[in-house]
C-alpha cells in the first residue's frame, strides 16, 4: 500500500512540474509577442502612442547617451 502511495505521489508531482512548465512556456510566448510588438510599433513604426502602451510606470532606459523614462523614448522615435 506505501509504494501505491507512493508512486501516486510521484505521479502527481510529475503532473505538476509538467503543468507549471507548461504554464511558464505559455507566459514566455507572450511575453515574447509583446517585445516583438513593441518593438515593432516603437521602432518600425515610430508610434509612441501605440508603443506607450507596453510600458509599466518605471522606463529604464540602458543607452547611457539617451533620456530616461517615457519622455526619453518619445524623444527617440
Amino acid at each position: 500500500m506505501t509504494r501505491i502511495v507512493g508512486i501516486l505521489a510521484a505521479a502527481a508531482l510529475a503532473l505538476a512540474m509538467t503543468s507549471i512548465q507548461g504554464a511558464d512556456a505559455l507566459q514566455q510566448e507572450s511575453s515574447k509577442k509583446n517585445v516583438v510588438e513593441f518593438y515593432e510599433k516603437a521602432l518600425n513604426q515610430k508610434d509612441f502612442e501605440a508603443a506607450s502602451g507596453y510600458l509599466g510606470p518605471r522606463c529604464t532606459q540602458h543607452d547611457p547617451v539617451a533620456a530616461a523614462g517615457p519622455e526619453g523614448l518619445q524623444a527617440f522615435i
